[in-house]
């Protein structure tokens, strides 16, 4: 009788913890591109999917300008709206996204993140948080890795890498754009990427897509679709479907004729 209930309640678990594979498509301009969050599972990095699953949910990428394409580097995006398709004069002109809190690395500030990030590398095509100073102060701003930047994995600069963009071509068109430095801008301001008419480059649409589109994508790329994450660790709250097959299933163990 027991290890029927036990079997019922680890079945019941193992369907809660089954997390599908979650992905955000970027409609821009100029392009499209997936990014795959989490891609290894890493229950560190829970927080960041949130983060940036809230973001697009709101819908507060779209129409936000891709604002710097630092040829070698990064491409860096999320951070600033655009207003009109047109260059402004000043970057002061972009205004900035509406914020969530921080996502917290480094809960007792001792300038070391929190979770091993041994294999957590800034390489061509990982996506890390833009940081305005601390490892604490990640939100809507990130980067597109365009490289293998070791420089961004060191202790004093810990941008922890949470997603991977797999197809790499709408990024790469868009480094081969020409690029202007905005004042009032700083670094953010810096290598903004711009079309040949004097528009800049902007994200027209981002959004969640479905596990058929998962699948879609991951076959036009000559791969197989990426199988669920199994992450006990980071489950989001369970479905009443879920926790209504979990009673029923304990009910039915508990409920058999017991045999002498």
């Amino acid at each position: 009788m027991f290890s029927r209930i036990l079997s019922a309640m680890f079945l019941g678990l193992f369907v809660v913890s089954a997390v599908e594979a979650q992905t955000v498509r970027f409609d821009t301009n100029v392009g499209t591109f997936d990014m795959q969050l989490n891609p290894t599972g890493n229950a560190n990095l829970q927080g960041h999917v949130d983060n940036m699953v809230a973001y697009v949910e709101g819908g507060l990428y779209d129409l936000t300008v891709i604002n710097r394409a630092a040829e070698g580097f990064v491409m860096q995006m999320g951070g600033f709206q655009t207003t009109s398709a047109v260059l402004p004069a000043s970057f002061s002109t972009f205004p900035a996204v509406p914020k969530f809190d921080p996502i917290i690395v480094d809960a007792d500030n001792d300038g070391v993140v929190d979770f091993d990030v041994s294999n957590l590398l800034n390489t061509r095509g990982t996506v890390s948080l833009a940081l305005s100073s601390s490892a604490n102060t990640g939100t809507s701003s990130f980067f597109v890795n365009l490289g293998t930047n070791t420089s961004l994995d060191a202790a004093n600069m810990r941008f922890v890498p949470f997603a991977q963009i797999a197809d790499m071509a709408t990024i790469d068109l868009i480094l081969s754009l020409n690029q202007v430095n905005l004042p009032d801008g700083g670094l953010a301001g810096d290598d903004v990427p711009v079309l040949d008419d004097n528009r800049v480059v902007f994200v027209e649409r981002a959004y969640m897509l479905s596990t058929e589109e998962i699948a879609a994508a991951a076959l036009a790329l000559g791969s197989p679709p990426p199988p669920p994450a199994l992450n006990s660790l980071a489950v989001p709250e369970p479905p009443a479907l879920v926790l209504v097959i979990g009673a029923l299933m304990l009910y039915t163990a508990l409920s058999r004729p017991k045999f002498s």
